[in-house]
């Protein structure tokens, strides 16, 4: 009986965790930012193209030392684009281009 108590105690405390976590994450962890899909747009616009025009777009979030961005990629014939989009504002931080096949 006393195993079976604990056990559910022990459910319980893992749920309230995992609860909590997910709490903090869309709450305070997650706020703010503009999302993958509004850097890509970002990047895309900056550069003159359109969704259908790229190929491989791609959107990571990127926090170094506290410094949160994303580091949005795409190709668009033999070049690949690179661009850090400000995480919480959209800005363009950084361009870097180069030949696809490098």
């Amino acid at each position: 009986m006393k195993k079976k108590i604990a056990l559910i105690l022990a459910i319980v405390l893992l749920v309230l965790l995992i609860a909590g976590a997910a709490v903090w994450y869309f709450a305070f962890y997650s706020s703010g930012r503009i999302g993958a899909a509004a850097a890509k747009q970002a990047a895309l616009t900056d550069a003159g193209f359109t969704e259908s025009q790229v190929k491989a777009l791609d959107a990571d979030y990127e926090n170094d030392d506290g410094f949160k961005y994303y580091e949005v990629s795409f190709i668009v014939g033999s070049t690949e684009y690179e661009y850090a989009i400000d995480a919480f504002t959209g800005e363009v931080l950084n361009v870097k281009t180069e030949s696809a096949f490098d």
